[in-house]
């Protein structure tokens, strides 16, 4: 009987041995270890780990995920570090939603580069509004340089964190007609990053809006407007 050359077998085994290394090292070698989940998923994994409510999340684009540490507070501004975001706290202060207004553009100083859509022939851009700086809302609002003020429909009014006792009445020209107005202040009103403070704004019955809400000259009044229409970016200079 012919008995294999003792070399034959160390070589076969050394062919084992590599062959066995080169698979559990590789990263496709389990599935486990091929992580292709991105941003999406770590913000979908970080909202069941915490509880937090997160809207907006329409407007996020996946992307690599981001390493996150700190507090609770931290970890939210790291992980939508690219992203214009607003935190909603209960009333003890503890936060329980967070709101994506849209992702951050590069700026050169003092200027805003808001993105925008189209509805017929108008920019719509998305904004954060609120009466009292504690309640936030989020909603797209038609560019309108022919509106005097922001015009909201009047059902806002204590979603905004208002009450009646702080307008002033009036009447107002809208599409639709002359119709009645409560004029008021909003606190604050943000768009892409950037805050703009007492914001006069008219509460009309929504009827009259169309469903629509205007961003008028009480706001962009206080910028230089240009509009790109090839690339639907409207950049306000600060005048």
């Amino acid at each position: 009987m012919t008995t294999a050359p003792n070399h034959l077998f160390l070589n076969c085994r050394r062919l084992r041995i590599f062959l066995f290394t080169l698979f559990f090292l590789s990263p496709n070698a389990h599935s486990g270890d091929n992580d292709n989940s991105g941003l999406i998923e770590q913000i979908r994994a970080f909202q069941n780990k915490t509880g937090l409510q997160i809207a907006g999340m329409e407007k996020i684009q996946n992307g690599k995920k981001i390493p996150v540490n700190g507090n609770l507070e931290q970890q939210i501004k790291q992980l939508f570090s690219e992203y214009n975001h607003i935190l909603i706290r209960n009333k003890k202060g503890k936060i329980n939603r967070v709101v994506i207004v849209n992702k951050k553009q590069k700026n050169k100083v003092g200027r805003i580069v808001l993105p925008a859509t189209i509805e017929g022939s108008h920019f719509v851009v998305s904004v954060a509004i609120s009466g009292d700086g504690k309640i936030w809302k989020t909603l797209d609002m038609v560019i309108d340089t022919g509106a005097d003020l922001v015009v909201l429909p009047d059902s806002m009014i204590q979603e905004l964190g208002l009450t009646d006792n702080l307008f002033t009445q009036a009447k107002m020209q809208t599409a639709n007609g002359v119709t009645d107005a409560k004029i008021g202040v909003l606190k604050e009103l943000k768009i892409t990053g950037e805050t703009v403070e007492n914001v006069e704004a008219a509460f009309v019955p929504g009827s009259s809006l169309g469903g629509k809400s205007l961003l008028g000259m009480s706001v962009l009044g206080r910028y230089q407007l240009n509009i790109d229409d090839k690339n639907r970016l409207i950049t306000l200079i600060k005048k």
